[in-house]
């Protein structure tokens, strides 16, 4: 099979796939802070041109000038945090309405309010995840 058609394969396997080719996508777990954000954002307008979705990569390319313009690790930790803080109260607010679900009996409105604390768990867990990067 010609290199060609091989390589005209690959990226349709890509493409199909959701992948990235390995040299498009630098892996960005060692950085920190504003390196890493800016490390994602490559990442993203690297995809965006992969896809040939010049819209989106225009929109990341503007992205990344904001961030490379204004992001200090400091503030990033600062906002971090504090979506920590607005999770867990999330999180305390689903805790209080499932506790009065269950004290009304009704096991839709308990199931109703168990999956919204789940979800604000999940939430809570996403951010501080993000908190520590």
């Amino acid at each position: 099979m010609p290199a060609f058609i091989k390589s005209l394969a690959a990226a349709a396997a890509c493409a199909l796939f959701g992948v990235l080719p390995a040299h498009a996508a630098t892996d960005c777990s060692a950085q920190r802070g504003c390196a890493a954000k800016f490390c994602e954002i490559e990442n993203d307008i690297a995809a965006a041109q992969a896809q040939n979705n010049t819209r989106r990569e225009a929109g990341l390319r503007k992205a990344l000038a904001e961030a490379k313009a204004h992001c200090t690790d400091s503030r990033l930790q600062s906002q971090r945090e504090a979506d920590v803080r607005d999770k867990q109260s999330k999180v305390s607010e689903r805790e209080q309405e499932l506790k009065e679900a269950r004290a009304k009996g009704k096991q839709d409105k308990i199931d109703k309010a168990q999956r919204k604390l789940e979800e604000a768990q999940s939430e809570y867990n996403a951010a501080l995840v993000e908190l520590n990067r």
